[in-house]
């Protein structure tokens, strides 16, 4: 990652440059990365041969997160449990950051796709790319996050805002495979995985937002009330928004062992999506038990 950053050679470009490293190493587990690998390999890819996808799933991930906390998108001044980088560099650098983040991304995949030598393997996965990214993928959930008291019903507007977080899911595990030219039931299979991570992931984090503390999700909590938008709390019920995400990373589980059985990378990603639902039980059982009974107040 370090190595393809977009740093800038331009003699005057050094703040760029600094935020650049500022957003993009903070520390951290690094998920996305690691599941575009596990999914590559189940392709056929050596890790080495993913690595290029990988950085590129983390740099557009970053691009994400800066241009969502921007003061007209989430206005927020944490992330990772640091002040979040328009406020360090100026709002100004931290567009532009967001914007190189992103164009590096679409070149690392389109350098994945060159090495793998596979006809075809770039317009797919360029394809795939603009879709996950585009108007009907993480931008146009964002667009619906942002008119979140707009037109349609409240399981609408719920199901657009999603399409931020199981776009980039889905992209991150079928982007090696599309790279390789795989079969296309393994990546039907992978992007049904990434697809259910991606939705379980998202109510996962809104119950975090509900219940969490600042110091286990690196942000402030109550960011969907505050900006009245819609969330899976709001309109499933704290215990019904539990089950579905367990639901929902089991489902995941499923359709990787149905396609690819027990394989190591199968077992590796089905505990790392354990993980997304591990992090709502660390609020913890008696937090979450005062909530449904009413003794906490939900904002």
């Amino acid at each position: 990652m370090n190595e393809w950053l977009p740093v800038s050679s331009q003699s005057g470009a050094g703040r760029l440059n600094d935020a650049l490293r500022y957003a993009v190493f903070p520390g951290g587990k690094r998920l996305r990365p690691i599941f575009t690998l596990l999914g590559a390999s189940l392709s056929g890819a050596h890790p080495r041969q993913a690595m290029a996808s990988a950085c590129a799933i983390e740099f557009l991930h970053n691009s994400s997160l800066i241009l969502d906390d921007l003061p007209g998108m989430d206005d927020a001044n944490v992330r990772r449990n640091r002040t979040t980088l328009h406020l360090v560099y100026g709002e100004g650098i931290a567009v532009l950051a967001a914007v190189a983040l992103l164009n590096q991304a679409y070149a690392l995949l389109v350098q994945s796709a060159v090495d793998a030598e596979r006809p075809g393997a770039v317009e797919a996965l360029m394809k795939e790319a603009a879709q996950c990214i585009g108007a009907d993928g993480m931008i146009g959930g964002q667009v619906v996050d942002l008119g979140s008291a707009g037109n349609g019903s409240y399981t609408e507007r719920l199901a657009s805002r999603d399409l931020k977080t199981i776009a980039l899911m889905r992209l991150m595990m079928v982007c090696g495979a599309l790279a390789r030219g795989a079969d296309a039931r393994d990546i039907e299979a992978l992007a049904k995985f990434g697809e259910c991570l991606g939705r379980a992931y998202q109510i996962c984090d809104d119950l975090l937002d509900e219940l969490g503390e600042m110091r286990l999700t690196g942000k402030p909590a109550g960011q969907d009330a505050r900006h009245l938008r819609p969330n899976a709390l709001a309109g499933m019920g704290l215990e019904s928004a539990h089950q579905m995400g367990t639901r929902l990373i089991e489902e995941a589980k499923r359709a990787l062992n149905e396609r690819f059985g027990t394989r190591r990378e199968v077992c590796l990603l089905a505990e790392a999506a354990d993980l997304v639902i591990g992090e709502v039980e660390r609020v913890g059982p008696v937090r979450r038990a005062r909530v449904a009974q009413g003794a906490v107040s939900l904002r």
